[in-house]
């Protein structure tokens, strides 16, 4: 039975991420038979309960080299786990987990990786040194293959497919969840609602006063607003400071909800408006037309690929630009349809090839494995 160590950032509470685990673990279990996945997780009982697999600590060096030694390869990813735009310690941790593992002869596969920014002298050396050291790479969008040929990766091959979270059956989606959701929080049922994901980035303030007048002027138009935490309780925390700006009170959901339950949720909203990158890639899955608001490159690789709009970025929010984003999005809403469910659908192909290829790297021979 093949064993595989999975390190990404796992057992945070963090939807996106849960989305990619589930995702990547589905797509593996349904191509390798007998696979035996481990997750490296800061919250392993949970990650075990939820997930059904064996789950260790992901800081816990004695456990970690344990599995390690049994396994059959280390898969690292998916998300944006090789940058230091948010300090050192993501890169140096990761691509930590992977030396063990390169020490160990152990092969190692880069499983839907968005690359970058990596600014500092010490993350550029280190992706160099081990970034071409793997096995096999795969990153979930263009910009992110440029961003290692920059850094001077050069081996092994590098396959564009995509967040592996695309890979979602949206076909499992629970409807009844999101109802339930709904009345526990006192909104009435039935009514079309504009999501809106938000989250703390660098102190700033000026990008939560253009939201909520921006959001302001949705409910003057008669439009209800739910707030929808992607990360909790962080997300909460600011949904509730920019409603406290806002002259009419939106729906907050205030309670910790897992991915399966937050995509139930969304399935009540018409149009969606969103700073993090899952909770646009959910609204993609989900057919749902959107506008993003930039924080980090990937949000604008993403809506690049699905030819969605860029409501501008929290460094420079505008919003007159915001309102018209939204205004287009609106009055053509039928056919972004349209065009979303076909953007998906060749992205969900390539969020599953991920899984093939490991399947093709576990069936080879040892020997032919990259050392």
């Amino acid at each position: 039975m093949p064993r595989v160590v999975i390190s990404g950032y796992y057992g945070f509470k963090n939807n996106g991420d849960e989305a990619m685990l589930y995702a990547m673990l589905k797509a593996l279990d349904q191509r390798i038979q007998g696979l035996v996945p481990v997750v490296l997780s800061r919250d392993p009982q949970s990650t075990s309960d939820f997930f059904g697999v064996r789950a260790v600590p992901r800081n816990d060096l004695g456990l970690i080299i344990s599995e390690l030694r049994k396994a059959d390869l280390l898969i690292s990813g998916g998300g944006g786990l090789l940058q230091d735009v948010t300090g050192p310690n993501s890169i140096l941790y990761y691509l930590g987990i992977v030396i063990l593992a390169r020490m160990m002869k152990k092969p190692v596969f880069f499983y839907g990786q968005g690359i970058g920014p990596v600014r500092t002298g010490l993350g550029r050396t280190l992706m160099r040194l081990v970034a071409n050291k793997v096995g096999f790479i795969t990153v979930r969008d263009g910009e992110s293959k440029a961003e290692l040929f920059d850094l001077g990766v050069v081996r092994p091959k590098v396959e564009v497919t995509a967040d592996p979270a695309l890979g979602l059956d949206t076909g499992e989606i629970n409807t009844d969840l999101g109802v339930r959701i709904l009345a526990g929080a006192g909104i009435p049922a039935g009514e079309e609602m504009v999501g809106v994901s938000v989250r703390e980035w660098k102190g700033r303030g000026e990008y939560k006063t253009v939201i909520a007048r921006f959001c302001d002027e949705l409910m003057s138009r008669g439009q209800k607003v739910i707030f929808l935490p992607m990360h909790y309780p962080g997300d909460v925390l600011v949904s509730r400071e920019i409603a406290s700006m806002m002259k009419k009170a939106p729906y907050i959901i205030e309670k910790q909800l897992n991915f399966k339950e937050m995509l139930s949720l969304m399935m009540h909203t018409r149009l969606v408006v969103g700073m993090r990158l899952h909770f646009l890639i959910f609204g993609a899955i989900l057919n749902i037309p959107m506008v993003g608001i930039s924080y980090d490159p990937k949000v604008d690789s993403f809506l690049s690929l699905v030819d969605m709009p860029a409501g501008g970025s929290v460094e420079k929010l505008e919003y007159n630009e915001l309102l018209r984003c939204i205004n287009r999005v609106e009055d053509t809403s039928g056919q972004l349809k349209i065009k979303l469910a076909d953007k998906v659908a060749i992205l969900r192909r390539e969020a599953l090839r991920g899984a093939d290829l490991v399947a093709e790297m576990l069936e080879r021979n040892p020997e032919s494995v990259k050392k």
